[in-house]
């Protein structure tokens, strides 16, 4: 059960990092025009949220880490910050990922253990 959670959560967390990051990149919006170095980072950003939806729907917990590591301290911790901003929707996203990673390495040793 746990591992479906987990995969669910990180699949979606995933699929919506990437579609947001790339639909900012396409349509700015909210005073959030992304220029130059900018592009490069939110391309980044949908390529780490992509990694970890797949990395989600297969189980494999360190890659969601390691995506979630990426995300948030590249991005997700300065976007928590943000007051009373749509752009914070990036940060929780990023807790998500850590969420689910967690759940579905929870549910792995949970199995290894019965086992």
């Amino acid at each position: 059960m746990l591992s479906i959670a987990g995969r669910s959560i990180g699949l979606l967390a995933g699929i919506a990092t990437a579609l947001l990051w790339i639909a900012i990149i396409w349509f700015p919006v909210g005073g959030l025009m992304l220029e130059g170095i900018g592009v490069v980072v939110g391309g980044f950003m949908a390529l780490f949220g992509l990694v970890a939806a797949i990395a989600s729907f297969h189980g494999h917990a360190p890659v969601v880490f390691v995506c979630f590591v990426a995300s948030f301290f590249g991005v997700g911790a300065f976007a928590l910050n943000v007051d009373n901003h749509w752009f914070q929707v990036f940060g929780v996203l990023d807790l998500l990922l850590l969420i689910a990673s967690i759940l579905i390495w929870f549910s792995a040793k949970q199995g290894d253990a019965e086992q």
